[in-house]
């Protein structure tokens, strides 16, 4: 028996670019996917003595033309002169009649031998050429067996433990010319010994038809399917490529904008990752190839993810383009020539490629407009006009970004939009503006365009951006949004400005703040502006914790649970809410009480992804203490640091996910805490060296973001896997003394400092909850 293994592996194994390689250890047979029988042919031809042995078969087709020629020529001369003569001899008659019988008898063998059908097809073509049809007959599979039995005994195929073959294709269901099916499984089942392997590489789309077509032959042993391993960076090269799948390709690069240059264009410059757009591509489609089968292109786009290997997700959860070299260089021209069709459709028609507020498809067409726009240097007006376009899908873009929680791919582009390099403010370039750049050397001029920046944007839409950067941890350029807003809309800016403090480590200023708003007269006319800040100042409370501040936070979370009792509010309000008073259950001692109000915030409908993980990173903080707390039972304080653990690596993951760069210091900074208490105890499974890199990565985080939120706390936890792991902790403590610890804090430290065994008091500090508490 032949085993047979078919395998959906094109992503880790892609198919080679040589048609064959035979050698003795395997064969090595890639059959492209148009013109796979020529190739073949081609490979035939290169035996010895391949002439002669197609001379045998070019001799029967020579004498199956003549055949009915010559009795065609019998039963006509035979006709006439039975016409002619007056009186016929008997022999006559019978040429006349066994011609014709033998004619007929010929008419019916071709009409009912698949054979002689295709020579009938065969002759004629003869009309349209006889080139043509001399070509197409050396190619039918009985004509070319004959050449692959002396082929396969010739490089041994008998002898080959191994046959790997990459596109097979699927059987069709017409009397087609099938290479693989009508010639190459043929030959491997009459030469391939027992025991021999045939390894089919196909698509994974393909993988149960061609196993169901190679369900009961008699020499053939399916095996089970290979277990599927994913994530290979190989990419299948042009060649496997069909003629109708290189033009997708296409229409892919024009669907994919650049994350790292977002006003330029990517099919001239060198602008690193694209960033691929399904919506947009299926209708470029629509546009540019209606003629396409909907189920064929889907099919490409599962291809492309599953098999080619040219679109896989980032770490960020962003789909990129990623193509070979050699297809990137065959498409280039085409896919331009394809580009600039699409972007004079845009001048028209900006929404032409949109889908419902699909921030990808927004942003392609963002790209496309500003390459206009530069583009269109003899034409203002049109200038102004694409503008105005982009002003219009820019804030739809923040929108759906907002909506969704695409914050990672914000990220990019806030990155590079108020980053300090030459690419920053670009997006900023091409929306209205009172004065522009060139006006801008002018002292009185500057300042015009300083105080009119974003003034393109309506306050909504001012106020979804001030949001992202937040969670972005932009805090410098958030300030300056909503302190723009804040003459129009002095109370929720106010709001905002106050929680930003907090964000970068200054809660003390913010509960200052907050405590001036809420003093506010005006507050009493907007309930959900009111509850907002009373919310925010309990948060606040709870953060600076000066004297007497929880009976001042406690006060103020029971007039925002009033105030929502009587004025239904937003989800996240009730978020907050629950989560507030679990807060100051766990200042309290009360854990239980805190974890079951932390579980209700987890169960409200409607709340974002943030502030799920939220909720999951504070039930990972109360956890970690109940545990401490209860030190005395040791199997339920290590259920308990496990639930922690488990709650922590919950919150880092989702909030990694989701690029929340505000909060993940403190995710970590959990996660972190976690592992490390759980090694002071000589828990099983404790694992040191994941808190040393969730300090890391915290601390990276901060330095990006310019925050003091939780930094000394991470500087501490390093210095405890330091001292844990036998390595240098000194450093890592000078660190944790700069990083502006409060003053119970820093009583801690300096009683640990006066031990003689630092790192040990420190950890004794940590399990009485003394300190990181």
């Amino acid at each position: 028996m032949i085993r047979v293994e078919v395998a959906d592996d094109w992503r880790e194994q892609p198919p080679p670019t040589r048609f064959a390689a035979l050698d003795a250890s395997g064969w090595l047979l890639s059959l492209p996917e148009e013109d796979a029988a020529r190739c073949f042919a081609g490979e035939l031809s290169q035996i010895p003595n391949a002439r002669l042995l197609s001379i045998w078969g070019t001799t029967l087709a020579v004498l199956a033309l003549l055949l009915p020629l010559g009795l065609f020529a019998i039963l006509g001369n035979g006709i006439y002169d039975l016409l002619l003569e007056d009186a016929p001899t008997p022999r006559l008659y019978l040429v006349v009649g066994g011609s014709l019988l033998a004619y007929v008898v010929l008419a019916a063998i071709a009409a009912g031998s698949r054979r002689m059908s295709l020579l009938s097809q065969e002759l004629g073509d003869m009309v349209d050429g006889f080139r043509d049809m001399t070509h197409r007959f050396h190619l039918r599979p009985a004509r070319i067996m004959r050449q692959a039995r002396a082929w396969g005994r010739l490089n041994g195929l008998a002898r080959t433990p191994l046959v790997s073959v990459w596109n097979p294709g699927l059987p069709s269901p017409e009397n087609s010319a099938e290479v693989f099916w009508d010639i190459l499984l043929p030959l491997f089942e009459a030469q391939l010994a027992d025991g021999s392997r045939l390894r089919l590489h196909v698509r994974a789309d393909e993988a149960a038809a061609v196993r169901a077509a190679l369900q009961g032959r008699p020499r053939l042993q399916l095996e089970a399917p290979p277990a599927r391993r994913r994530g290979g960076n190989a990419q299948a090269p042009a060649s496997a490529l069909a003629a109708g799948e290189r033009r997708l390709v296409q229409m892919l690069r024009v669907a994919s904008f650049p994350l790292q240059r977002i006003m330029a264009c990517p099919l001239t410059d060198a602008t690193g990752p694209a960033c691929f757009s399904e919506n947009a591509f299926l209708r470029l489609v629509r546009s540019f190839a209606g003629e396409a089968e909907q189920d064929g292109v889907h099919r490409f786009l599962a291809r492309c993810r599953n098999d080619y290997g040219y679109l896989e997700m980032d770490a960020d959860q962003i789909e990129l383009l990623r193509l070979p070299d050699d297809l990137a260089a065959a498409t280039l021209a085409d896919a331009r020539n394809l580009a600039a069709r699409a972007r004079q459709l845009l001048i028209s028609d900006p929404r032409r490629f949109l889908h419902d507020g699909d921030p990808c498809a927004l942003l392609c067409t963002v790209n496309a407009l500003a390459v206009l726009h530069d583009r269109a240097d003899d034409d203002p007006r049109l200038q102004q006009n694409l503008k105005q376009q982009l002003k219009m899908l820019i804030g739809e873009t923040l929108a759906s970004l907002d909506r969704g929680e695409h914050y990672p791919m914000f990220a990019h582009l806030a990155r590079q939009e108020f980053g300090a390099g030459p690419e920053a403010g670009q997006l900023a370039r091409l929306l209205p503006r009172v004065i522009d750049d060139a006006g801008a050397s002018r002292p009185l001029a500057g300042e015009v365009l300083a105080l009119t920046r974003f003034n393109a944007f309506d306050t909504e839409t001012l106020g979804r951006l001030a949001r992202l950067l937040e969670v972005g941890g932009f805090y410098a350029a958030a300030s300056a949004v909503w302190g723009k807003l804040a003459s129009i809309d002095p109370l929720f800016a106010g709001i905002r400005l106050a929680r930003l403090h907090e964000r970068q480590g200054d809660a003390a200023a913010g509960l200052a703040a907050i405590g001036d708003l809420l003093a506010s007269e005006h507050l009493e006319q907007r309930p959900g502006i009111r509850v907002a800040a009373l919310l925010e100042g309990a948060w606040l409370c709870y953060s600076a914790q000066p004297p007497d501040a929880l009976d001042q936070g406690r006060a103020w979370l029971a007039a925002a649970a009033g105030e929502l009792a009587r004025c239904p509010g937003e989800p996240e309000a009730y978020w907050r809410l629950h989560n507030y008073r679990a807060l100051y259950l766990d200042a309290a001692g009360r854990y239980p009480e805190a974890i079951a109000e932390h579980r209700q915030a987890l169960a409200i409908p409607g709340i974002q992804l943030k502030w799920y993980s939220g909720s999951l990173t504070n039930l990972a903080y109360v956890s970690r203490k109940a545990a401490l707390a209860g030190l005395g039972a040791r199997d339920e304080a290590a259920r308990r640091l496990a639930e922690a653990l488990e709650y922590a690596s919950l919150a880092v993951d989702l909030k990694r996910r989701i690029a929340d760069l505000d909060e993940l210091p403190v995710a970590l900074h959990n996660l972190a805490l976690a592992h490390l208490c759980r090694a002071l105890l000589d828990l099983p499974g404790a694992d040191v060296d994941a808190a040393a890199d969730a300090c890391g990565e915290g601390l990276a985080i901060l330095a990006r973001t310019g925050s003091h939120k939780k930094r000394f706390a991470l500087c501490l936890e390093a210095t405890l896997a330091a001292g844990l792991r036998g390595e240098d902790w000194a450093a890592r403590l000078a660190e944790a003394r700069a990083a502006r610890p409060s003053a119970r804090e820093q009583a801690v430290l300096a009683r640990s400092e006066a031990a003689a065994d630092i790192p040990a008091a420190l950890g004794r500090a940590v399990l009485a909850l003394e300190i990181l508490d």
